[in-house]
């Protein structure tokens, strides 16, 4: 037999909002995104957006805690790309960033709000992570062995750790995995002369690896 769910007519705000509370109990939660409500509600969070005007209005109505994110920074933002962007491998799209809502903290939604686009929030975030980071400044690869007193700190930040990604493309360097390609692969940024053998903290000296080839590779100079 098939169970047919057809669209009812004359939904009470009583019943709108009785159901997102359902859902709430249900996840055993203070609050839900419009997501949550959108994969475990009945109604779609459409017709809840239709007839409240926003997600938080609904949520307040319904007596459920309202989670304020109109403050967050753009660091904050940025700071998600990256994180989300080393995740899936790849450049993410505004689809992407839904898809993953378990790993991501913002909805695009956010981002669209602030910069217009999610094309040029993208195009924020790669002046941003440019901008605040000059190669120029710090000597190259091929004087580091010669130094001795390191004038960059160990900790790569995650400005310059997002820069390095992008420009390898998400691929380890030694052994070409990527989560593109496999989800369970875990990237992380490299000192190419380790920190210990007075390898600086600069674009230059860096590179992504998975972390399989990272612990292998150690504090070995390739």
């Amino acid at each position: 037999m098939f169970e047919l769910r057809l669209r009812q007519r004359n939904i009470t705000e009583k019943e709108l909002l009785g159901d997102i509370c359902k859902v709430a109990q249900r996840l055993h939660q203070k609050t839900i995104t419009s997501l949550e409500y959108d994969e475990y509600g009945y109604f779609g969070k459409t017709t809840i957006l239709r007839r409240f005007g926003s997600w938080n209005n609904a949520l307040n109505l319904a007596g459920l805690e309202v989670k304020n994110r109109q403050n967050i920074s753009n660091k904050e933002l940025f700071e998600n790309i990256a994180e989300i962007w080393k995740r899936l491998g790849k450049q993410p799209t505004g689809k992407d960033l839904e898809k993953a809502y378990g790993i991501s903290k913002i909805s695009s939604g956010t981002y669209e709000k602030r910069f217009g686009s999610w094309n040029k929030a993208l195009l924020a975030f790669i002046q941003y992570i440019e901008n605040n980071y000059q190669d120029n400044e710090n000597p190259p690869v091929t004087d580091l062995k010669k130094q001795y007193i390191r004038t960059t700190p160990r900790k790569i930040n995650w400005r310059i750790r997002a820069k390095v990604l992008i420009r390898d493309n998400c691929i380890c360097k030694m052994c070409g995995s990527s989560p593109a390609k496999d989800p369970e692969v875990n990237l992380h940024v490299d000192h190419i002369i380790p920190w210990s053998k007075c390898g600086e903290t600069i674009i230059d000296n860096l590179q992504t690896l998975c972390n399989v080839c990272n612990i292998g590779k150690s504090d070995l100079i390739l």
